[in-house]
């Protein structure tokens, strides 16, 4: 599924920058590289994932730029769009982020990210990202099921970022597969497979 969000992605950014005169020459030849869908992909009626998780919409990639040098550079492209409009789902995803990691480095920002969207994709946490975040004794600052709303505007600028990122598969994984992670100055002694430790966030799967 992020592979096929990714696609999606980089075309439209294409679009969107030759649109704004913003793209080099004209040139969009790095569209050449995205490797086509499978056939049997193609053939699936677009209507089966939303059957599966009728309350998870896919986020507007339009607006992701592709082929940063750095994660710190994509960021900024996307936010230098002043474009990052969230749908429900993506604003539970960022919401998460900027709560759980703000003032993290980057790359641990979009590790919770991702761990959220692997609780997702392996369907024993909830059936939506609304459904992962707001779940009963699993994020601190989620209380009574209600989330407070962000105080630091160029934060959550940075966390809207990130959420779309994590989404569209823009960035390579930060930690593969993981599905839980704690700070790092308590120890809960989990009998779970640490994966990595980035900023102040261990995780595990």
């Amino acid at each position: 599924m992020r592979n096929q969000f990714r696609a999606a992605g980089l075309s439209a950014a294409a679009i969107f920058l030759l649109a704004a005169g913003e793209a080099p020459n004209s040139d969009i030849s790095f569209l050449n590289d995205i490797a086509p869908a499978p056939v049997e992909a193609l053939a699936e009626p677009a209507v089966e994932a939303v059957e599966d998780h009728p309350e998870f919409a896919e986020p507007d990639l339009g607006l992701i730029l592709p082929e940063a040098g750095s994660l710190a550079q994509l960021v900024r492209d996307v936010r230098a769009t002043g474009e990052t409009r969230l749908d429900g789902q993506m604003e539970c995803l960022a919401t998460a982020v900027y709560f759980e990691s703000k003032g993290e480095p980057l790359d641990g920002q979009l590790a919770v990210a991702q761990v959220i969207l692997n609780r997702v994709e392996s369907g024993r946490f909830g059936g939506s990202i609304c459904d992962v975040v707001k779940a009963p004794k699993q994020f601190s600052f989620v209380r009574g099921g209600s989330m407070p709303a962000p105080t630091n505007m160029a934060q959550w600028e940075t966390a809207k970022a990130i959420a779309l990122i994590a989404t569209s598969g823009s960035w390579p994984e930060i930690v593969p597969d993981a599905t839980h992670f704690h700070a790092t100055r308590v120890s809960p002694g989990w009998k779970l497979r640490r994966v990595a430790t980035v900023g102040q966030h261990v995780f595990y799967r």
